[in-house]
Order: C-alpha cells, then sequence, then structure tokens
C-alpha cells in the first residue's frame, strides 16, 4: 500500500505545474449571473458569488462561526472567475491535465474525531482546507472531509488527492511522533 501511494505522489509530483482551467460553468450563461458553479477539470467548486464587483468564495458556518475553507491564491484565476461573471465563459479548445496536489501544513486540533486541519492546493492556485478525520469503525484509520463546496467530478483524482493527504499525515506523525495513523 505505501509503495502504490509513493508512486501516486510521484506521478503527481512529476508533472508540470499549470494553472488551474476552467472548463465548465453552471448557469452556462454566467454572464452578469451573482453565482455559479466552477469546474476546473477534475475539481469544482460550488455556489461562487459574484458580488460588490468581487468575486467571493464559498464558506462553512458552523455553530455561529463562518470557515474560509476554499481560497483563491493567484491573481490569474481571480481573473478568469471575474472574466466569466463580466464577459460570459468560453470553453478551452483541449481538457487540461489534472491540477499538481500539494498539501501544504497541518493544524492538529484537540478533537478526537477531526484530528487535523491540512491545507490542500491545487496548482497552486486554489487552496481548500479538509479535515483528517479519525474513523469510528477501523481504529488506526483515517479519511478526509473537504469541503461542501469542493467537489470531485472525477473519484480517481478525489482518491488521489485523500491518498496524498493521508500518506502525509502518516509520514508527519512518524517524523513528529504526534498521534499514530
Amino acid at each position: 500500500m505505501k509503495n502504490i501511494i509513493s508512486i501516486l505522489a510521484l506521478c503527481l509530483a512529476v508533472r508540470s505545474a499549470g494553472a488551474l482551467e476552467i472548463t465548465a460553468v453552471a448557469p452556462a450563461a454566467v454572464k452578469g449571473a451573482a453565482k455559479a458553479d466552477f469546474t476546473f477539470g477534475a475539481i469544482a467548486v460550488k455556489a461562487v458569488v459574484y458580488e460588490k464587483g468581487g468575486v467571493v468564495m464559498p464558506f462553512t458556518e458552523n455553530k455561529g462561526r463562518t470557515y474560509t475553507d476554499i481560497k483563491l491564491l493567484s491573481k490569474a484565476l481571480y481573473g478568469k472567475l471575474e472574466g466569466c461573471f463580466k464577459n460570459g465563459f468560453t470553453k478551452p479548445a483541449k481538457a487540461p491535465a489534472a491540477p499538481v496536489i500539494k498539501v501544504d501544513s497541518f493544524k492538529p486540533l484537540k478533537s478526537k474525531v477531526r484530528v487535523a486541519n491540512a491545507e490542500i492546493t491545487f496548482d497552486g492556485e486554489l487552496l481548500a482546507v479538509g479535515g483528517v478525520m479519525a474513523s469510528s469503525k477501523e481504529e488506526g484509520t483515517f479519511w478526509i472531509a473537504f469541503p461542501p463546496g469542493l467537489v470531485f467530478p472525477d473519484g480517481a483524482f478525489k482518491s488521489a488527492v485523500e491518498s496524498a493527504v493521508i500518506a502525509a499525515w502518516a509520514k508527519k506523525n512518524k517524523e513528529s511522533g504526534g498521534r499514530k495513523p
């Protein structure tokens, strides 16, 4: 299993860093819309809002607190989203490669269920905060809770992201002597 994860991580790292390309928008007539769902090939962000002349990424509310768990990291991607709201969407000539995944950091939590938050970047342009969740069915195993606004149309890519995050979490814990995966 460790070899499969290592090979997968290596394959993802070998790809050259590209830029996220918008491959689909819902509604298709996004020009002038106040809210839309954007697909970037293997990932999609739901409920992106355009208000007061600016792009607002989706957020999560829980117990009276607001969490910005999907963030734009580049002005170029912001410009693409804003351009769609202002001028409409033009489908790219060819489908882009799957985004490069990077697990940037972990923030350990005190919860016994959500043991850490993982910051995951896609092509260095989009950041999502996922939860490293301890399985209640199998002790010592983990799964990843993604923000509700982040969707994976490609199930294989979602599995690759989950595997990369779990492998990085296991490596971090092995090195630091923290919670054992």
